[in-house]
């Protein structure tokens, strides 16, 4: 038969290893009939890569790939057209779905030595809480490493290192020496989707030049800062007309920094930081077309594994998905 042409599909994790997957389902369908498939095929396994005879132009043009792997989140293609007898080659990088993975952590005695900022400084935490939970005490050696299946705790000690992994790779704008995570102090809370922490005032003064300055630094954006006043720990006193607040653009991951001038329990002043990476964001514009759904609830501590691995590589993190 004439106007046929080859797609040689292939699948990869975000680090570009072998998914490992099966039972996937792949389609071929133009993009103005999404539900009139071509060619589909189920129950394949990835690896080895598979190859589809697909009808060509003119017969069939402006084509999508379409996938739907058990264990990763829906994916489609770019639209494309193949031409009779040509072979095309597609490696398809598939984000996972965070209910069909779990965190396998690195013990505190072997974390790697990216991770020692933060290792120093829950040393010197001692009275971490899980939000809206226990308190933990000293985070860190026995306590770090025996999260055990507390979902929430895997679930904010997850969030932790990712936190880390973007503070500690995202230098302050108005000079250029420092990390965001140099000016951390101490950690009050953990949760799924952000960590609080006492901060250098150092830092609340860099973060309102960058407010009141927002024109001279085009990769922040002012913010909302009031939103976050329920997320102050319990025993400080906080203004809420007090709190400012920026983010990142969406090339830098929507790290959001909110500040809040309060005085402790000792009465004694200091600056809180509520530190998340903003779910209502995207990592990098060219990974968006991966993510085909929309975040509600807040942001799973998996999906922005896979952001972060996507926009850093294979930095070690602290634990991986498995």
């Amino acid at each position: 038969m004439g106007n046929e042409g080859f797609v040689q599909v292939d699948l990869s994790t975000v680090e570009q290893e072998p998914t490992n997957e099966n039972k996937v389902a792949v389609g071929f369908h133009r993009i103005t009939d999404p539900t009139h498939f071509l060619v589909r095929v189920r129950d394949l396994s990835f690896p080895p890569i598979s190859t589809f005879t697909v009808p060509a132009f003119p017969q069939a043009d402006n084509l999508v790939c379409d996938l739907v792997a058990p264990r990763f989140r829906h994916r489609k293609s770019d639209t494309f057209t193949l031409f009779d007898g040509k072979t095309i080659a597609r490696n398809f990088t598939m984000v996972r779905r965070p209910d069909k993975w779990n965190a396998r952590f690195v013990d505190w005695n072997q974390l790697p030595n990216q991770i020692s900022p933060l290792k120093k400084i829950l040393e010197t935490s001692t009275k971490v809480r899980l939000k809206g939970g226990p308190v933990l005490g000293r985070f860190a050696e026995e306590v770090y490493d025996k999260v055990g299946d507390d979902k929430g705790l895997i679930l904010a000690k997850t969030a932790l290192l990712n936190i880390f992994t973007k503070m500690s790779l995202t230098k302050e704008p108005t000079v250029g020496h420092e990390t965001w995570f140099s000016f951390v102090q101490k950690i009050l809370e953990i949760g799924r989707e952000r960590f609080i922490a006492l901060v250098d005032p150092r830092m609340g003064a860099i973060v309102r030049k960058i407010k009141d300055n927002i024109g001279d630094f085009p990769d922040y954006k002012n913010t909302e800062a009031k939103n976050h006043f329920g997320n102050m720990p319990a025993g400080y006193k906080v203004s809420k007309s007090k709190m400012f607040s920026i983010k990142s653009d969406e090339d830098n991951g929507n790290l959001q920094l909110t500040m809040a001038p309060a005085i402790d329990p000792d009465g004694a002043e200091v600056l809180i930081l509520d530190a998340d990476i903003d779910e209502e964001g995207r990592l990098l514009p060219h990974i968006h077309s991966l993510f085909l759904h929309k975040f509600n609830g807040g942001t799973h501590p998996f999906d922005i594994h896979e952001y972060l691995v996507l926009a850093y590589g294979k930095r070690p993190m602290g634990y991986e998905l498995i």
